[in-house]
């Protein structure tokens, strides 16, 4: 209790405390919970997600454009990260091992110092190549000296290869080539895909595939849908044949036809009708067909007609109807699969004129292009988000300024600006309270070599760099930016270091996951005892409590949060009731509103909406990271999404004191799974929010075992059926809405002023004076 006196003391003189001990009468076996007016923090945001990656598979699926890999057959563009272990006038010598670059591979690459003894510099790369089990490269003469520790971005546009992102196939010699000359007028792109196949006996195949993850399916082709492409005839035969089947046994072909093209470009719009439902699992494929002939391809895209007429986003209307279901109040672009390697301009770029960027240092190819940040800026208008973007870590001064005009809407910036609901243009700075632009993903994980800078100061410097030129370019939207660095949640202490370099900016994020490791299962109490005690320990004592104290009055944001269960020994069976689970969802908001209550955390980020699963390097399947099981076929939310969704109903205005006396349930957790201990653990806790005369309550029961009766008081709460009520319901805490709905959410109005409150249970009432 001592201990435990003095953490919620340490909190309260930070002015972030709410919960308060409740006095020692508790006979009656009820806890009393009485909301004041005292604003514990001010202008709270809601709850919010990561958007996830784009992918041709489960609930990655996100686009309207279902052939969205490399729709407008361009090339690829390469921009890496390294560092120079050696220097000197024209050397930088990387010594990680594993890089796959072959020799030439940057050869006229450009260049420029990102921090180090030569910060500024730029020019070309002469020569490069592996050496000694690193990596060389030459660089032109002139300017300072290559320093040991110097940072360098590193880019190279590499054309050609129209085919990536597809499966091709030819017979009798046929070939798929680059076309960078004869371009359709129309076009936006740079390159078009050249198809040459009229010899005797040639043919050549293009496919694509989408819906492909064996055993499942996350999407239905369902009601009226469009195939558009531009293509014109060289030789022989002016046939294209178009066919679009889900492969499955007995299936037929939703579209399967011979298009007939002339001799000048020109844009098809193919439409038809599909009526598969997907009780059999299979891929849908696309083809593009020829047999003696030669021609051009290009911009390709299908997609669903006559959907949501309301939805003018790039994005499915089952997408945008899940996120305006969950209504975060961010929304964060990572894009780290396509998008940390793009230049600013290919962000900005039209989908179809968007090159394939990579920036990894274990692969030399990129088959995908990324989201880019009109259409993310687009989604964020549709569904009531502040954008979070995440810019590329090697981005230019230049680059960062193009980013700041064209978000302020500075003239001549393309589509610099928004379509306004009464025929205006306003900047995107003005169409949002605040934008959020971080300098990099995890830029000290080695996942992302590449696209990393792991000495905190010198991202730092960096980062000022990049900040100064944003300022500078929007001038007053300036005032709109929430400059953000981030840091490793698990590494605390370099902060300081970070913090001391990077003067300029606004927000400090971290990842605080819970649940790393699984180890015990035999019964509830370890397998979901240490979940719900993890937030508390986390928050009173844990990286939490340590990165808040790190941060050095910094805004603190959390850039994604979720369970983590990638290690330990938990069979697959025990991990799929363990981590989609009505327990997980119940710690997760919970966890995240501690956050904002005890350290005044105001922006925080689940991971992610998209993502059914992930394969461990015990290559056991967790059902992690996606709040969504998918969006189009069941509709099934993950017990997270539910409870982020719930909790977002009652976060308005000003998080408020909630006052508690009465019976205080605790326990104390022994150690478990991830290390989690904790003396004095409390089973319910209370979060309340205010708007004007409009107010928001959570109510937790992290208890697994036992129901608690709760009174409630508050400005307003005195009216017989004016309070709603909503409950998150499940029959345990291992219940989950994998296979069918275990975990819902259950609407009610409040009778008198006494609640019960199941076991592992979050509880959200709303009402107005």
């Amino acid at each position: 209790m001592a201990n435990m006196r003095v953490a919620i003391a340490a909190l309260m003189a930070l002015g972030a405390a709410l919960w308060l001990r409740p006095v020692e009468s508790a006979s009656d076996g009820i806890t009393h919970f009485r909301v004041t007016d005292q604003v514990v923090l001010a202008g709270v945001t809601r709850l919010g997600i990561n958007l996830g990656d784009q992918d041709y598979y489960d609930s990655g699926q996100m686009l309207r454009n279902l052939l969205f890999r490399n729709p407008g057959f361009e090339g690829m563009s390469y921009r890496s990260i390294v560092r120079c272990r050696q220097g000197g006038a024209s050397r930088c010598f990387d010594s990680r091992p594993g890089v796959v670059w072959k020799a030439g591979w940057w050869d006229g690459a450009s260049f420029e110092v990102l921090d180090g003894a030569a910060a500024g510099r730029r020019g070309k790369v002469t020569v490069s190549g592996p050496e000694a089990g690193g990596y060389a490269l030459t660089l032109d003469a002139g300017g300072k000296a290559i320093g040991a520790g110097d940072w360098l971005a590193v880019s190279k546009d590499f054309p050609g290869d129209p085919v990536a992102g597809w499966w091709p196939a030819v017979s009798g010699g046929a070939q798929f080539k680059a076309e960078r000359a004869d371009l359709s007028p129309h076009t936006q792109g740079r390159q078009a895909l050249r198809i040459e196949a009229a010899g005797a006996g040639q043919s050549a195949q293009l496919k694509s595939y989408f819906d492909s993850t064996e055993g499942f399916t996350f999407l239905r082709m369902r009601g009226r849908f469009r195939l558009s492409f531009r293509a014109k005839s060289l030789a022989g035969s002016k046939t294209l044949h178009v066919r679009v089947v889900r492969l499955v046994p007995h299936a037929a072909a939703a579209l399967d036809l011979d298009v007939q093209l002339t001799g000048a470009w020109a844009d098809y719009h193919l439409d038809f009708a599909a009526s598969d439902d997907a009780a059999t699992p299979g891929p849908v494929e696309a083809s593009f067909a020829v047999s003696g002939a030669s021609l051009l391809l290009d911009d390709v895209d299908l997609e669903q007609t006559g959907g949501d007429a309301a939805n003018q986003t790039a994005f499915r209307d089952e997408v945008v109807a899940a996120l305006r279901e969950l209504h975060p109040g961010v929304l964060r672009l990572m894009s780290s699969h396509a998008g940390l390697g793009a230049t600013v301009d290919n962000l900005l770029a039209p989908p179809l004129a968007r090159q394939r960027p990579a920036y990894s240092v274990w692969t030399d190819t990129m088959e995908d292009v990324p989201i880019g940040i009109p259409e993310f800026l687009e989604l964020c208008r549709e569904v009531g988000a502040e954008p979070w973007i995440v810019a590329p870590t090697a981005m230019s001064a230049e680059e960062a300024r193009k980013l700041g005009e064209y978000l302020a809407g500075a003239p001549g910036t393309p589509g610099g600006s928004l379509r306004a609901a009464a025929g205006r243009r306003e900047p995107w700075t003005r169409a949002f309270k605040t934008i959020h632009i971080e300098l990099g993903n995890e830029t000290w994980n080695g996942i992302f070599q590449g696209e990393t800078i792991d000495d905190e100061a010198a991202y730092g410097r960096r980062s000022n760099v990049v900040f100064a030129a944003l300022r500078a370019a929007a001038g007053a939207d300036a005032a709109h930016f929430d400059l953000v660095v981030g840091t490793q949640a698990a590494n605390p202490g370099r902060n300081r270091d970070l913090l001391a370099a990077a003067t300029t900016a606004n927000s400090l994020a971290f990842a605080p996951y819970l649940m790393h490791s699984v180890t015990q299962w035999g019964t509830d109490d370890e397998l979901y005892g240490p979940l719900m005690a993890q937030p508390e320990q986390m928050s009173r004592e844990g990286i939490v409590a340590a990165t808040a104290a790190s941060a050095g009055g910094r805004q603190l944001a959390v850039y994604e949060v979720n369970l983590h269960t990638t290690e330990g020994n938990a069979p697959a069976a025990v991990l799929d009731r363990f981590t989609p689970s009505a327990a997980a969802g119940v710690a997760v908001a919970g966890h995240m509103l501690r956050m904002m209550r005890d350290h005044g955390v105001r922006d925080q980020m689940v991971f992610a909406l998209s993502q059914f699963r992930f394969r461990r390097q015990d290559g056991a399947f967790v059902k992690l990271w996606g709040a969504v099981i998918d969006m189009g076929v069941t509709d099934r939310r993950r017990p997270q999404f539910l409870a982020e969704s719930l909790a977002n109903r009652a976060i308005m205005g000003n998080l408020v004191r909630v006052e508690v006396t009465g019976a205080d349930p605790r326990r104390d957790q022994p150690a478990g799974n991830d290390g989690v201990r904790l003396s004095g653990a409390h089973d319910l806790d209370a979060y309340a929010f205010a708007d004007g005369k409009a107010h928001g309550l959570i109510l937790f029961n992290y208890g697994l075992h036992e129901a608690r009766r709760v009174s409630l008081e508050g400005a307003g709460l005195g009216a017989a059926g004016s309070v709603n009520v909503s409950r998150l319901m499940s029959s345990g805490p291992g219940a989950s809405n994998e296979t069918s709905a275990e975990v819902t959410v259950v609407e009610d109005k409040l009778a008198g002023r006494e609640l019960v409150l199941a076991p592992c249970s979050m509880t959200v009432l709303r009402w107005s004076e």
